[in-house]
């Protein structure tokens, strides 16, 4: 099954025959992953540097040596650069602002296409374990760091270009780009044609709930994997999904590289799985359910026992797990003063319960509550029965 390197790798036409399209999209946001600004400082200037110019072994592998999948996005960057759709396309205005104290990590640059269209790819959460505190933060904050810079670097990009603007990015770096499309300068909405988000978790009620997200939902594609965690993360608003069909199980399809490619598309799934709908849904009646405070209680101590392994990256973690940071971590558990303790263990337990059993059942009182089950009742089993004529459909054609 080919993916997106197979894609960067084989399609020879270029954006004036064929414009950019969803594939060519999830594309260029894994570009993001790159390590630009440290790496090639001419990225952070207006003229940029083409992809062609980045086709070396050395300079592949220093691009690429931070990110937590980086031969997969070696791969990519070494298909890209040499093929015609892309080689040409310049990288320009690379931008990294990562900041502890703030809680924000933060990374852009934006893709000059030989047609005069900027694709502005937002990078999502990198390697590093600041990024997934504020990825967790989401939780219980309306808008963290992240979003207001990546609103902010849309606004100061279409100062400094001239043309229509796509948006985009993948995981958090699809709702940065959502969310830049949303808050920006109306002028510069005016000018984007579309934003792409590639399985990036949604936001909150509070959000979403400002007349201008309602007026622009149209520009907004989303796309997730059949058994999507990430990105069904925070519900659902805007338009519907479009499913794609992924080589991998579980979590696992949220892996960008897993998604498959025939011809100039993603392939698609007719439904979403029904396990990553009643997950989804029990992960985000948790989250309704539980007090702000509650849940940004719960993510600082979590955070503070994950630091305690002494990793600062994702990949450090896992690997160092077998090699005493469990242990650790287990320490500063146990070390914790006893109502810290006591209470990050309810919530996990409750957390893991609701998501293996479901939710505490609960009989509806008030005629809203009650018509709120009904629904509720119903989409359950109108997923349920989506994905098992999907999965007829798929097996038995």
């Amino acid at each position: 099954m080919a993916n997106i390197v197979e894609y960067a790798r084989g399609c020879r036409d270029t954006f004036a025959e064929r414009p950019l399209c969803r594939v060519d999209s999830l594309v260029l946001s894994c570009l993001s992953y790159l390590w630009l600004p440290e790496e090639v400082p001419a990225s952070t200037t207006a003229e940029g540097v083409a992809l062609i110019d980045l086709d070396d072994a050395k300079m592949r592998l220093s691009l690429t040596a931070p990110v937590g999948n980086g031969a997969k996005h070696e791969q990519l960057i070494a298909a890209a650069a040499t093929n015609p759709r892309f080689f040409n396309v310049r990288a320009c205005l690379s931008a990294e602002r990562s900041d502890d104290e703030l809680e924000r990590q933060f990374a852009a640059v934006t893709f000059r296409l030989s047609t005069g269209e900027h694709y502005v790819a937002f990078r999502g959460t990198d390697n590093t374990l600041l990024g997934w505190k504020e990825d967790f933060n989401m939780a219980f904050r309306n808008t963290v760091p992240a979003q207001e810079a990546a609103r902010d670097y849309l606004n100061a990009v279409a100062a400094q270009v001239e043309g229509p603007l796509i948006v985009g990015g993948h995981s958090k770096g699809g709702n940065l780009a959502v969310f830049a499309t949303m808050t920006c300068d109306p002028l510069v909405r005016s000018r984007i044609t579309l934003c792409y988000n590639h399985d990036g978790p949604d936001f909150t009620d509070e959000v979403v709930a400002s007349p201008e997200w309602a007026n622009a939902w149209e520009l907004v594609e989303k796309t997730v994997p059949g058994e999507s965690l990430i990105g069904l993360l925070l519900g659902s608003h805007g338009q519907d999904p479009i499913i794609v069909q992924s080589s991998r199980e579980g979590v696992l399809q949220h892996d960008p590289f897993s998604w498959v490619v025939e011809e100039n598309d993603f392939a698609r799934e007719k439904a979403l799985s029904y396990d990553a709908y009643r997950t989804g849904k029990r992960v985000n009646g948790w989250l309704r359910e539980k007090s702000v405070a509650d849940r940004e209680r719960f993510v600082d101590i979590l955070y503070r026992v994950v630091r305690s392994s002494g990793e600062v990256t994702f990949s450090g973690l896992v690997h160092s797990l077998g090699d005493g940071s469990l242990s650790l971590m287990l320490k500063r558990l146990d070390g914790l003063p006893e109502a810290d303790r006591e209470f990050f263990v309810s919530m996990l337990s409750d957390l893991a319960a609701t998501i293996l059993l479901g939710p505490a059942p609960k009989t509806p009182v008030t005629p809203a509550e009650k018509a709120a089950a009904a629904v509720e009742k119903v989409d359950d089993i109108t997923a349920k029965f989506n994905d098992t004529m999907a999965r007829w459909e798929k097996y038995f054609g």
